[in-house]
């Protein structure tokens, strides 16, 4: 026979309390197994409050908490049930999980003792409490016996199969003074909603900042382009501004809804950081691989995610392939305004250059007839007739740069004495001696990235 088989009423039956405790069995095994396949990750805390107090004198003690344990059986201290009994620190506790447990439902094991017993496995303890009537023709108040859970603080060594349970923390150290730490900032208690961990909401408010921090920047970015795509880079920032604007109002209702279930924050970080990978990690396009969602062990599923997104976050300003505005000035200079520290971040500089003619005859003019070096030193190169920054011809452009057809391009030589000088005090100007028709420019800075 089951031990959640269900009770057949039937007529002359003999009414005896073995009826009422089965089919109490059942309904819940009914309940349970009818709610389970809505979500796996259903149990854990849903709100849990530590006695910070309690841990100064070295015990762990649990002021509040209310979930569901994993075989269903839901709590709420101290609203329904007892609080467990504080648990002295021992240093053999050191780095073990402190699981709030409970019995399970065992066949042939009592259900319920009626008087506490530290080594009884029954899973309620009997207690007497004066109930109102609640019918309008009551007869007033009379003495009910009620059970509530046997709960307990147990370390993860002495959680055996008879007991199952829900951590919720794990010891760090003990003090000279007797004191006990817990680890804060790098563990997570199985939690049913991101509310009731503070660092899951410092996670979701942190990011959702940053996602609205980078949209905004990238929104004004393009809009002060008017809005026209003129390269493959701003194609790239429509594209990443498409994924933020996406993703935005998504964390924002993650933050606002506190019931939102923790696997919801890994899943829509984790397809966050897919998105983002593929504009901002030209090398791969791919996201670092994501670890396995482990309900039980929240921090390590989910810290590795919010670390991806948060690099990939910081990099979507940052182009893999920056365009260069060159400043046209009398007498055929083109002038750049460049910092030393903008020089640093490229890996190279590339000048793109196109004119209404035969690109092997653009190709073999346009190196002898160009000078560049820092905006101070040309005009003496310029009088002198003196070599600038060399050119060195690329067949093709660096793939981090758009392609246009009858273009040719060119690597500025980043050695010598004149490239020292750029790089030293910033700032860059070319001079164009001949006539090249339609002539077009652009300097492009190059990431390694």
């Amino acid at each position: 026979m089951s031990l959640y088989s269900k009770v057949v009423w039937s007529e002359g039956l003999f009414l005896i309390p073995q009826l009422f405790q089965q089919q109490e069995r059942y309904l819940e095994f009914f309940a349970h197994k009818r709610a389970a396949p809505a979500g796996p990750f259903f149990w854990g805390f849903s709100r849990y409050e530590i006695d910070h107090e309690a841990l100064s004198f070295g015990k762990i003690a649990l002021q509040k908490g209310a979930g569901v344990f994993p075989d269903g059986t839901p709590f709420d201290i101290p609203a329904h049930e007892h609080p467990p009994a504080p648990l002295t620190v021992l240093p053999e506790h050191l780095n073990q999980r402190i699981f709030l447990a409970v019995p399970l439902r065992l066949p042939d094991v009592d259900e319920t003792m009626f008087r506490p017993d530290p080594g009884s496995m029954a899973r309620y303890v009997a207690f007497e409490k004066e109930m109102a009537d609640s019918n309008v023709i009551g007869q007033g108040p009379k003495e009910v016996q009620l059970a509530h859970l046997q709960l307990r603080l147990l370390p993860e060594k002495e959680l055996t199969q008879s007991w199952i349970g829900v951590a919720v923390g794990r010891v760090k150290s003990i003090l000279a003074d007797g004191s006990v730490t817990l680890h804060d900032g790098d563990f997570i208690p199985p939690v049913s909603a991101c509310a009731a961990n503070p660092l899951l909401v410092q996670w979701g408010q942190q990011l959702q900042g940053l996602i609205k921090l980078r949209a905004d920047a990238l929104a004004s970015r393009l809009s002060s382009g008017q809005g026209s795509v003129t390269s493959a880079a701003e194609v790239s920032d429509y594209l990443l501004l498409q994924i933020l604007n996406r993703y935005d109002p998504l964390m924002d209702h993650i933050c606002r809804v506190g019931e939102t279930p923790p696997e919801t924050l890994y899943t829509t970080l984790a397809m966050l950081a897919g998105d983002l990978a593929t504009y901002v990690r030209p090398q791969s396009r791919r996201p670092q691989p994501a670890p396995g969602y482990d309900h039980a062990q929240l921090y390590s599923s989910i810290q590795p995610l919010v670390a991806e997104v948060h690099s990939l976050l910081n990099q979507v300003l940052v182009r893999s392939a920056q365009p260069i505005a060159l400043v046209e000035q009398a007498h055929g200079i083109r002038t750049a305004t460049l910092m030393p520290s903008e020089l640093q971040g490229y890996a190279n500089l590339v000048l793109a250059v196109s004119a209404q003619m035969a690109p092997d005859q653009l190709l073999q003019q346009f190196v002898s007839q160009t000078k560049i070096s820092h905006p101070h030193r040309l005009p003496e190169l310029i009088r002198s007739h003196l070599p600038g920054v060399g050119l060195s011809p690329l067949p093709v452009p660096p793939r981090q740069i758009p392609f246009a057809a009858g273009n040719v391009y060119f690597e500025l030589s980043r050695s010598g004495p004149l490239w020292d000088q750029i790089a030293r005090q910033g700032g860059l100007a070319l001079h164009i001696a001949g006539h090249f028709p339609e002539l077009k420019l652009e300097l492009w800075g190059v990431r390694s990235r």
